[in-house]
């Protein structure tokens, strides 16, 4: 069970009690403790927290909530305050990268990069590490991967000869991101070269790459990191690969440098500036609806025409639209989990709706432009050629095409639907439903072909 799992649970009990005294704080105090320890987050911050519950789970409610809604707050603020508040770097122009071996710094470098390219600013890349073999060719293909400029002299040792030759190749550029080299451990070594690349970058802001799986050591390294060359703002990266996540998050709040942005996957869009509140929201299974609408804004889905699907014109070409729009947004559990529902979800089913998707893609790019805008024209001789294109069975078409009268259905119900009630009727049971269509594990009519 997972740390927002074990969260949830201790939350879920809360709520459920039948009375609110001071043992069920107790017991809800116990609850959250354990999750705490076992993330790996230290036990003095864990007591600090249980002592801050139980300071204001009896105070004055303010408003009108219950003591029950009430203790429910103080204990998710508390939660969040643990975590850290928001903080956004200012406009920076310059961004040194520095850290250990291992930690994804170059990986980090290429996704900061698009982040702020997605964002309008015109980036460029220096490739500093000229300790590490091959260092040079990863960050080139990260750079050229986020449509940023890159900057290295390959085979060249002294960093600061290449940084400085990059500031004057990159001049046009509007935000400079500058990899260091890192090393096994912060030794004399490493802070005199880092020193000495700041000397000629002139960093306005210093940011220490970290990996999630070191947990509460995070703290440590921070502080190091932080008194040798002057740290203020930290990247975690493997967020999605540990559950020691939350303590390394809590140890570099713990230490005053602001968690600014995590890695939550390998693809160059799993990069999200950190945000307590909607982080500890979506691994309890409330979901993150803000970073959805990012996700959506990123994928560039407000260019698909909702009037047109909502339509009796719905058709297969605009249901490939969808998969495509979905399939830029991340993968299905990702989704889910900022819609709130996959602690709802089972982890197989979410697996197999995915692979469902990416082989109706396949089935639909076999198909003739004209099948994809007419779809009732798809007769048996049709489908056996379709399904011979894409390599797959003709029962895959079929299913296919069984799938998309059904949210061509949907989508017209949805037209008329007009109460709140009956949207929320529909959100979870109506994606957990679809998903198990797409396994194939629920009853449904044969799909009568002409």
């Amino acid at each position: 069970m997972s740390l927002g799992e074990k969260l949830r649970k201790a939350m879920d009990k809360l709520q459920g009690s039948t009375s609110i005294d001071k043992e069920t704080v107790k017991e809800t105090i116990k609850e959250l403790q354990r999750a705490l320890i076992a993330a790996n987050i230290e036990a003095t911050t864990v007591l600090n927290l249980s002592k801050i519950i139980e300071e204001r789970a009896f105070g004055e409610i303010k408003g009108n909530l219950s003591r029950r809604e009430y203790v429910t707050k103080i204990t998710y603020d508390a939660l969040v305050e643990m975590l850290g508040t928001k903080k956004t770097p200012s406009d920076p122009k310059k961004i040194l990268l520095c850290g250990l071996f291992g930690a994804g710094k170059t990986t980090a470098a290429g996704k900061l990069a698009h982040w702020y390219k997605k964002r309008g600013k015109k980036v460029g890349v220096i490739c500093a590490d000229t300790y590490r073999p091959a260092a040079f060719e990863q960050l080139q293909t990260n750079t050229k991967n986020a449509g940023a400029e890159f900057f290295g002299i390959k085979n060249e040792k002294n960093a600061s000869k290449v940084v400085k030759e990059g500031l004057k190749q990159l001049k046009d550029c509007n935000l400079i991101i500058c990899d260091s080299a890192g090393r096994s451990a912060l030794d004399e070594e490493l802070v005199t070269e880092i020193k000495e690349i700041n000397d000629v970058f002139d960093a306005d802001e210093k940011w220490l790459v970290i990996g999630a799986d070191i947990g509460n050591l995070a703290k440590k390294q921070a502080l190091a990191f932080n008194n040798a060359v002057g740290v203020n703002g930290v990247i975690i990266t493997r967020m999605d690969g540990s559950s020691k996540g939350g303590g390394a998050i809590v140890a570099c709040n713990e230490t005053g440098a602001s968690v600014y942005f995590i890695s939550t996957g390998e693809k160059i869009n799993d990069f999200e500036e950190f945000d307590s509140n909607r982080y500890l929201s979506r691994i309890m299974g409330y979901g993150d609806l803000e970073g959805l609408l990012e996700k959506a804004k990123e994928a560039e889905i407000e260019n698909m025409d909702p009037e047109a699907m909502l339509s009796g014109n719905f058709n297969l070409k605009m249901f490939y639209q969808q998969l495509q729009a979905t399939k830029k947004m991340g993968p299905l559990n990702k989704i889910t989990e900022m819609l709130g529902m996959s602690v709802k979800i089972p982890k197989e089913m979410l697996e197999a709706g995915q692979e469902k998707m990416d082989s109706f893609k396949i089935i639909i790019d076999s198909m003739t432009e004209q099948e994809r805008n007419e779809p009732e024209l798809i007769n048996r001789g049709r489908v056996e050629r379709i399904a011979k294109g894409a390599g797959v069975k003709e029962t895959d078409v079929r299913e296919l095409i069984k799938q998309f009268k059904q949210m061509k259905k949907m989508l017209k119900k949805f037209k008329h639907i007009q109460s709140e009630k009956a949207m929320k009727n529909f959100g979870e049971k109506g994606i957990s439903d679809l998903l198990r269509q797409m396994q194939g594990k629920k009853a449904a009519k044969k799909f009568r072909l002409r």
